[in-house]
């Protein structure tokens, strides 16, 4: 993993210069790319080869920005509230996010609770004039109203572009304020990468809740888990830790403060996305000598047998997680040997983020599915290891990576035609309405991860295969996407190429 290098923009004060630190996107940190086509050998061979390149599209269709991911991450830790710094517009997604929100509280409290928001509402004339005294407007009426423990401040692109410098402004307010006041950088326009929002949430928390020296707890593991794992995920976690002795601390999301405080007395940091928690195991590792493993997701036999090893490894845990690791595959195995059965030869393409992409197909392998293809939302060296190792198991497959362009993902299905696509829930959409089966890659409802996991889901294909009457009757009923000229063209004519003489 590469080393994090900081990038310090310098503003200047009617009274004084400042120094801040912003952190680079993820293009920069980490080479990520957005933009790729072919097979998944030839990618693993780029890699390699130091050929990988962002490049980009001369036809691009609409997709999230760094900033949307930005509030994904903090706005269901309790006792907070949410300000964006921008047009109303840009915190116009915090309602699709506070189902999330609801969905999780009434699923480990009992009772739905909605998030808190304010918008600075920047205007024409804002633009002109700057939004400043908006902004310390909006942090005294959510001190005053809610009375939170902490307030994030997220910035936009029209912020970002004006140059507010919000760092002054919580700099300035604080003092009056009882609510600790968070600068989260996520400016849309900074990454075409919508997981560095990621990053820019985590790096706020980092300066601004977290702080030592603390005393260390030796059984506690931080487990990161993004907002797309369900409740049902967290209690398997907490059932596989706990026969090891250990406890987890489940941050961010749904977190208290005080947890995401604890942290820093964490024995371990690991994680249920790599690609999500990738920044902040490394830096509470660097800050606080907390060891971090998070190599895969714990989905599928194999990569669960690894996530735990990862974990006992470094606290001289080998035996117990041997004798675990023994006992729940053979637990689970006549299930999923007659899961199997009904399920072998079947082709599938899955499309999901950059760690799902990798673990949801090596959970396919393990039911006897063949994978036809994979697309990734983004594709870096945080993830390369494990999805060569994908390429060991599942041959060479296609391969696109891309941030939802779903004129490339219809074209890619209409050719492969696979017997079930798996992806997110916008994506399912389009695949319905060309006639396969679907099933989502990821529901608060439903467990992934773990052995059982591989059960439930494996259970969720064999219903989507033997009822699917009604993708086919939507199909027939429904116009096509595109002309059908494009569904037999190349699907990647519209990436630009890159040439590498490496």
């Amino acid at each position: 993993m590469s080393t994090v290098k900081v990038q310090k923009v310098t503003k200047q004060e009617p009274k004084k210069a400042r120094d801040k630190t912003v952190l680079p996107p993820r293009e920069d940190r980490l080479g990520s790319i957005i933009v790729a086509g072919g097979t998944a050998n030839n990618l693993v061979d780029q890699t390699r080869r130091k050929c990988i390149k962002n490049q980009d599209r001369s036809f691009s269709q609409t997709t999230f920005c760094q900033q949307w991911l930005a509030m994904f991450t903090l706005a269901t830790i309790k006792d907070t509230v949410v300000i964006v710094h921008g047009p109303v517009g840009c915190i116009s997604s915090m309602s699709y996010i506070n189902v999330f929100n609801r969905l999780g509280q009434i699923h480990r409290n009992g009772k739905p609770e909605s998030g808190r928001w304010i918008s600075t509402n920047l205007l024409e004339a804002d633009t002109i004039y700057g939004g400043e005294e908006k902004l310390r407007t909006a942090i005294q009426s959510a001190d005053e109203r809610y009375h939170p423990g902490a307030i994030f401040i997220f910035t936009s692109c029209v912020s970002g572009i004006l140059g507010e410098d919000i760092d002054a402004v919580i700099e300035s307010i604080q003092p009056k304020i009882r609510a600790t006041v968070i600068p989260i950088h996520c400016d849309g326009f900074r990454s075409k990468l919508w997981a560095s929002g990621y990053d820019g949430s985590f790096h706020g928390v980092l300066n601004y809740l977290i702080k030592g020296p603390v005393e260390k707890n030796a059984d506690l593991v931080n487990v990161i888990n993004p907002l797309t794992i369900g409740r049902p995920d967290e209690v398997e976690i907490e059932r596989l830790l706990k026969k090891l002795d250990l406890r987890a601390n489940f941050i961010p999301c749904f977190a208290s403060i005080d947890a995401i405080k604890e942290s820093a007395s964490a024995a371990l940091t690991t994680g249920l996305c790599p690609t999500y928690g990738e920044y902040l195991a490394k830096i509470l590792g660097e800050r606080y000598s907390i060891v971090a493993t998070q190599k895969v997701m714990p989905i599928g036999l194999d990569n669960t047998d690894l996530w735990l090893r990862e974990v006992a490894r470094p606290l001289k845990k080998e035996r117990e997680v041997e004798k675990l690791i023994k006992n729940e595959r053979k637990r689970v195995k006549p299930q999923i040997d007659a899961l199997r059965k009904k399920l072998a030869g079947k082709k599938v393409f899955v499309s999901a983020g950059q760690s799902r992409a990798i673990g949801i197909p090596n959970l396919v392998a393990d039911l006897g599915l063949e994978i036809v293809g994979v697309t990734a939302f983004h594709y870096d060296e945080v993830t390369h290891d494990s999805f060569a190792n994908l390429t060991k198991r599942c041959g060479n497959f296609t391969t696109s990576v891309a941030n939802l362009q779903p004129f490339e993902q219809t074209n890619l299905l209409h050719q492969q035609k696979p017997d079930i696509f798996i992806g997110h829930s916008g994506e399912t959409v389009w695949a319905a309405k060309q006639g396969f089966p679907t099933v989502m890659g990821l529901n608060l409802f439903h467990l992934f991860v773990g052995y059982d996991g591989v059960v439930t889901f494996g259970n969720r294909l064999v219903d989507a295969f033997t009822n699917p009457a009604f993708n086919r009757n939507l199909s027939a009923h429904s116009k096509a996407l595109y002309h059908d000229d494009w569904y037999t063209a190349n699907p990647f004519k519209y990436i630009k190429e890159a040439a590498c003489h490496r």
